[in-house]
């Protein structure tokens, strides 16, 4: 598997308290992983520490398949990170860019350009101060866009954005992910928008990764579901499985059966077993959302799943 950037039992204190323990991520080249953990939780901290700035840590950081000091050094130079929106107010998004370029060393007069056009701000001549938050957070990407790197990571980039703006962010992110082949490592604790933007999620809590997912697997576990509930759980699975060859079930430790979609049969479901004599106790088709699945993990203690 081609990782971009992994980490391995990465584990960082600021004195006694623990901000990272025993992390390894897996980002891969070209997906949309997001990073997925409430206020506190590490994100930012894994970040810092990946991107050099959070030094002194346990574990290996590999950027690229590059580890040594040097080499980190030389690979985070085609990474982009958007960490909040500090700019000059009183300049436009280019004369901003035009700053940022010259601190970056890119010598290249046309980039700024090229990646205001890359975010749809190259018509915008208004002082940044006047922007609305949407705005801002555009130029902040087209900052991370300098240089034209491999990936880009975004911390927390929708905090403050209206419903409009999220979605507008949500598109700009993946057209940059598709048109210019660029890997986004995005964090938040809005799990719906992540669950629309992304193709891969990490979930984190108290500083530890608890799971690693694609988006095809994540689907599995959020499916839609029906519950029952019934006085004899053995008939009512044989009834089923007379009535419905290629139904797929589980029992939960509620004793509950749970059937994996079907949800457009809960009426057939309800007549079968009332015209069988079982008592029915609870009949629900219910959907788990990723941020159900989210909360349950964490529920348990943040134990990591292996």
């Amino acid at each position: 598997m081609n990782h971009l950037i992994e980490t391995v039992g990465l584990t960082k204190h600021y004195g006694k308290h623990v901000a990272l323990k025993d992390v390894s991520i897996h980002v891969r080249q070209g997906e949309i992983y997001g990073l997925i953990g409430k206020n506190g939780a590490g994100k930012s901290t894994l970040f810092k520490t990946m991107m050099g700035l959070a030094p002194s840590y346990n574990g290996e950081i590999k950027l690229y398949g590059k580890s040594s000091v040097s080499e980190l050094d030389d690979a985070r130079q085609r990474i982009g990170f958007m960490m909040g929106a500090h700019f000059f107010p009183y300049l436009t998004a280019k004369e901003n860019l035009e700053y940022f370029r010259k601190m970056k060393g890119i010598t290249d007069t046309k980039e700024v350009d090229r990646v205001l056009k890359l975010v749809d701000m190259e018509k915008i001549k208004k002082p940044f101060k006047s922007f609305s938050m949407g705005m801002k957070q555009r130029v902040s990407i087209a900052n991370a866009l300098l240089g034209s790197p491999d990936v880009i990571i975004l911390d927390e980039p929708i905090n403050g954005l209206d419903p409009q703006g999220i979605a507008d962010f949500r598109r700009l992110v993946q057209k940059l992910n598709k048109e210019q082949k660029i890997t986004f490592i995005v964090s938040s604790h809005i799990l719906g928008e992540l669950e629309l933007m992304a193709t891969r999620f990490g979930f984190i809590h108290d500083g530890v990764l608890i799971e690693e997912l694609d988006r095809e697997t994540i689907r599995n576990k959020t499916e839609e579901k029906v519950v029952v509930k019934v006085d004899d759980l053995k008939k009512a699975i044989y009834l089923l499985e007379q009535a419905y060859e290629q139904i797929e079930y589980t029992v939960n430790g509620d004793q509950e059966l749970v059937i994996s979609g079907m949800t457009n049969k809960v009426d057939e479901f309800a007549q079968l077993f009332v015209s069988n004599e079982l008592k029915l106790f609870k009949l629900i088709s219910q959907e788990i959302s990723i941020q159900d699945y989210y909360l349950n993990l964490i529920s348990k203690g943040g134990q990591k799943n292996v």
